[in-house]
């Protein structure tokens, strides 16, 4: 956290955890070291990136088990795979349009999945 922009981000993810304790929690010390242990904390990861010429972030949702949801760009394109029920394959979910309403469709298909445990066991592992 030595950097500013690292800095800045640490200090209002502790105001907003002090502004809504019971709605928003965060551990920006945790984070700086161990980044796998929040993103496994996490159900799903949302990339509505509209550039993302390699990705990391996506890879980093990956190594903590976390299906990630994204638009159809760059390097995302490549690594987060439309989840498919017929085949239970895929790491995710992905819209082809950048506008709300497909990113909406995308989080609707996303939260379809994990309400039903089985299938959104799979998709975990298929994001590892």
């Amino acid at each position: 956290m030595r950097e500013p922009y690292s800095s800045g981000c640490a200090h209002k993810m502790w105001h907003l955890k002090n502004k809504f304790p019971h709605s928003f929690w965060a551990a920006p010390d945790e984070f700086f070291t161990d980044g796998s242990l929040v993103n496994r904390g996490a159900d799903f990861g949302l990339m509505p990136s509209a550039f993302e010429p390699g990705g990391i972030v996506q890879h980093e949702f990956f190594v903590g088990s976390t299906p990630v949801v994204a638009f159809k760009t760059g390097g995302l394109k490549d690594s987060v795979i439309e989840f498919d029920w017929n085949t239970n394959e895929g790491s995710g979910f992905v819209f082809d349009t950048y506008n709300h309403q497909e990113f909406e469709k995308s989080v609707g298909r996303a939260i379809e999945v994990y309400k039903q445990k089985n299938f959104y066991r799979k998709l975990r592992e298929n994001a590892f």
